[in-house]
């Protein structure tokens, strides 16, 4: 499986919406994609200058390196900047759920590359038992950009009961040193409300919102 990641300047918006799930459609029914969820941002955490992160995926990475090669994955946002990424799943914690009401989603660019990359994962590894013990976390992907040149080298990707739950999580006294050593990289950690998932017909439709920060 190879993964699209986008990361949408701007704010949200209804326009924003309805093109990037009209480019959606067309690339299930004539370029193989097979996955795809879109996330609008709730409330910065550190450094989220962004509308929407958008995740599409597709089993054949032919059909997604042909869409690539003729253009079909160039618009789509109703003319908002948007950085794009190829990943990888590196590593997934718990099973995948549909969307609840009060579910938020922990979106975490990391900008960072290199031996940079190895000592996050490092750090992630060891933050996950406190998540994973906290009663309000319930999964997360951490995915690895395909080129080592990326500007986005890790993104995170974890659904939490509410933000409540994330936010004590966070504030725990047991994540000081994890919280401490995350500071050393450039990170963009948002909070999200999952607007479109291919999967689950349960996700809200996206409102007229503006991004709190």
């Amino acid at each position: 499986m190879i993964h699209l990641a986008e990361i949408v300047a701007g704010e949200p918006g209804r326009d924003a919406f309805d093109a990037w799930l009209e480019g959606t459609r067309t690339l299930e029914t004539h370029h193989g994609l097979c996955e795809a969820e879109l996330f609008e941002i709730v409330e910065s955490i550190r450094d989220a200058h962004y509308a929407y992160i958008s995740l599409r995926a597709w089993a054949r990475e032919e059909d997604f390196e042909e869409a690539l090669a003729i253009g079909a994955l160039t618009d789509g946002f109703a003319g908002r900047g948007v950085e794009r990424l190829v990943v990888r799943p590196q590593v997934q914690l718990g099973e995948l759920a549909p969307t609840g009401p009060g579910h938020v989603w922990l979106m975490n660019p990391f900008e960072i590359a290199g031996e940079e990359i190895d000592g996050a994962l490092s750090m992630w590894d060891r933050a996950k038992d406190h998540m994973l013990a906290h009663r309000g976390f319930m999964n997360a992907r951490l995915f690895r950009a395909r080129s080592p040149d990326a500007k986005y080298g890790l993104l995170n990707v974890s659904q939490w009961r509410s933000a409540e739950s994330f936010k004590e999580a966070l504030g725990d006294r047991a994540y000081d040193r994890h919280r401490e050593q995350s500071m050393t990289y450039k990170l963009h950690p948002s909070l999200c409300r999952r607007v479109f998932d291919s999967h689950d017909a349960s996700a809200s439709p996206p409102r007229v919102s503006l991004k709190v920060v």
